[in-house]
């Protein structure tokens, strides 16, 4: 379907036009197994400010990799992995949530300057970017940092509850991102926020490394999540959390146990 672009996009508006309502038993993420998905780190000016003496840095940060395995659709519960014999971190896993608006590529792109780089977006997004802290940052001596591990636990990234394509958010920087944990608001700011803005991101991932169909970049987290709380509050088996952008909708997973 992204593949096949404008035309395709225009014999499904024809069948959909044509076809009789549809009621799913279940909705998948819009897409189940998406190629790269390429983390963006601190984005927003208020999710920086959180940390003391975070040194805000002059170009994108694309921090670490989503793997598809991760990726999972609305109202499929996110788990938070159990201790095993493998990967043990006594003071428990410290899963967070990040609501991240998404981006996904629908032609394949190299090297393509920002001018041009929504040219090559096929449609937006919502993610919630779950991770483990305490993989993803541990605290003690001899435990590295593990960004990626850390956030690609099965069931870590929550993504829709849909695609919209560009023009139904004709204006980037006047989409509004939210996250709630049990009906309390706690992340709530405009992509005008961001330091380098989608096609900046385009820009740099793709001067570097060729974006194909499918591909998707999330595009970074306002202030709010859990481990920069006083004290830090990170999910528990129970909690029920909620991510939206107006035009894309709201995408809400229970959190259960591993």
């Amino acid at each position: 379907m992204i593949r096949g672009g404008d035309d395709a996009l225009a014999r499904a508006r024809s069948h959909a036009a044509d076809a009789a309502p549809v009621t799913p038993d279940r909705v998948l993420a819009p897409i189940p197994r998406p190629g790269t998905i390429f983390g963006c780190g601190v984005n927003y000016r208020s999710h920086g400010d959180e940390e003391p003496g975070f040194v805000f840095p002059d170009e994108p940060q694309i921090d670490f990799i989503k793997t598809p395995n991760a990726v999972i659709g609305p109202d499929a519960p996110i788990v938070i992995p159990p201790h095993d014999r493998v990967i043990v971190r006594p003071d428990g896993f410290k899963v967070d949530y990040e609501v991240e608006f998404g981006v996904v590529i629908g032609h394949r792109c190299w090297n393509v300057r920002r001018d041009d780089a929504l040219d090559h977006v096929f449609g937006y997004t919502v993610f919630n970017d779950v991770g483990s802290r305490g993989v993803q940052f541990p605290k003690r001596p001899g435990m590295g940092r593990q960004a990626d591990l850390g956030k690609n636990f099965d069931t870590f990234m929550p993504m829709g509850p849909v695609i919209v394509t560009p023009d139904e958010i004709p204006d980037l920087s006047r989409a509004r991102i939210r996250a709630w944990v049990n009906g309390e608001l706690r992340q709530d700011a405009l992509l005008a926020e961001q330091l380098f803005p989608v096609p900046v991101l385009i820009e740099w991932i793709s001067s570097i490394i060729t974006l194909e169909p499918g591909d998707c970049i999330t595009t970074g987290t306002p202030a709010g999540c859990g481990t920069f709380r006083v004290p830090p509050v990170f999910l528990q088996p129970g909690d029920v959390v909620a991510v939206a952008e107006e035009t894309i909708g709201t995408l809400t997973n229970p959190v259960v146990a591993g």
